[in-house]
Order: C-alpha cells, then structure tokens, then sequence
C-alpha cells in the first residue's frame, strides 16, 4: 500500500513552555517540558501518521545514543525511519525551545543539517515506488534532488515545504508540485512570491502568515483560507504539522484547496497544547 513519504531534516526536539521568555543570565523554572523527535520532515511525518495511520521518513539520523530517542519516538508515532547514515556516530543536530505563553512565542537555537552528508543512491529512489505523495523540506540537498526527481518521473506529486528562503531552493523549485510556504519565504528578485513560482512550473502555492489567513494561488485562482484563532498558542511546529496535514489529506484525493483547509484546521487544532504531539489525542475537536 502507498504511503507518503517525507524527505529531509530530523533533530532532538527539547522544548520549554514558560509564562514570559527570560531575561539574560537568568534561571526560570519551566511549566512544562517536550522531548522528542523533532525537525521540519519528522514532525510532518508523525502529523501524517497520526492522521492517516502510518508515514515513511527519509533522513539522516546515524547512531549516536540519542537517536534512540528519535527512533522510538517516531515507531510510536507510526512513522517508518528510513535512515541514509546508518555508520553515523556524531550526534544528531539538538534544538532548544522556549514557548512563552503569555506572547504566544517560541524561540529556537539548533543546528540544521548543512555538516550531514546524507546521499542518495538507488536504494533511496526505490521508495518513491510506494509514495502516495512525497514532501521536500529542503534540507539534505542531494537527497531532496535525487528523490524529487524519481517522483517528478513517476508522477508523484512533490511537496515543498518552503520556511525561510535558501538558495538550495533554486535548484529544487523547477521539481515542485506543490509549494507550502511561510512569509519568510523570498526568492530573490521576486515581486510576487506566486507568479515567481508559478513561473518556475510549481503548479499550486500557498503562504502561511501565522494567525492571519493562508494565501494560496493554483489553477489560475487566488483566495484566502481562514485560520482560527488560539488564545496563548504554542506554535512549535506548527508549518511542520501544516505540511504532514496536507500531504495526509491530498494523499487521500482530497483536492488541493479542500486538503489546505483542513490542514489549517489540524494546525490550528495543535496550537492549543504545548509541544508537538499532544493534538493528537484530541482529532475529535476538529473544526473541519
């Protein structure tokens, strides 16, 4: 049976809520703390797998002690590992978060992928034989290439996961499909982020402004998605969340504007519980 497929970055997530974001040379007792796997590609397969029952992840994780935690983490989550640095010792890149509740902000220290050599090679390619759909988030360049263009040969529709804008992103965009954007998504030159992609041959694009609504152009329309409103939200991972949403959704034959609404929906839904994973407890309160 197909499966979406996730390609790209995975970190140890540790994760802080506290009542207001502290002060240099300060200590602060937090409220509570996450622990888990966490990073663009990871978080959107375990939204995927909560929605849908299962998701295949594409990274580079290696064996280092506190990839145990990565690993049990996603197998819990019903998310398959599949990891393309098996001998790798180092550890894996760590992100530290502060939530602040009364500001409804998180605050991010972490290493990103960029000293991971994660290639791709025939073993690689053959998962894209059993994706349903399979999302980019840009990290571990050649592996997002090399997957991107087996699925671009295969009919598979290819999902980026476009946060901040990278120049790695030049070279994947002409392999898009579908592009999922933040605000701070800006090629260079660019006037208008939609006719810019549009023109490279990404066929639908959304941008996520946060709690303003989502803007979206495909098929020759634009229009607007409302996003619901979440008092004290803890955003952590909230795009990642989006973008695994989506890809359960679409993977489904939903189309692209009906797996964008409820995706929003499932994202909005996550922004009332602290961390990464609590929403997933609570599918019930949908408002889609």
């Amino acid at each position: 049976m197909s499966v979406p497929l996730f390609v790209g970055l995975t970190t140890v997530d540790l994760s802080y809520a506290v009542d207001a974001y502290p002060g240099e040379d300060t200590k602060t007792r937090a409220r509570e703390q996450f622990l888990g796997a966490g990073g663009p590609a990871a978080n959107a397969a375990v939204a995927c797998a909560i929605l849908t029952g299962g998701a295949r992840l594409l990274t580079a994780v290696g064996q280092h002690p506190l990839t145990a935690l990565i690993r049990d983490d996603l197998r819990s989550h019903g998310v398959e590992l599949v990891d393309t640095t098996p001998g790798r010792t180092d550890p894996p890149p760590i992100s530290s978060i502060v939530v602040a509740a009364a500001a409804g902000t998180r605050t991010v220290v972490s290493l990103d992928g960029s000293g991971i050599a994660a290639s791709f090679d025939d073993e690689c390619a053959a998962l894209v034989q059993d994706a349903s759909v399979v999302l980019v988030d840009g990290h571990h360049l050649e592996l997002a290439l090399g997957i991107a263009r087996v699925a671009r040969d295969a009919g598979i529709p290819v999902v980026l996961d476009g946060g901040r804008w990278k120049p790695e992103h030049a070279e994947l965009l002409p392999l898009v499909d579908i592009a999922i954007c933040s605000a701070s998504f800006a090629p260079p030159g660019a006037q208008d982020v939609f006719d810019h992609l549009h023109r490279i041959g990404v066929r639908a694009v959304a941008v996520t402004r946060g709690q303003q609504p989502i803007v979206y152009s495909a098929n020759g329309f634009r229009g607007e998605i409302a996003v619901g409103d979440v008092d004290g939200a803890d955003t952590l991972g909230a795009g990642d969340i989006l973008h695994g949403a989506f890809c359960a959704y679409h993977s489904r034959g939903h189309d692209f504007v009906d797996a964008l609404t409820r995706a929003a929906a499932v994202a909005t839904l996550s922004c009332r519980f602290f961390g990464t994973r609590a929403w997933g407890d609570r599918l019930d309160e949908l408002a889609v």
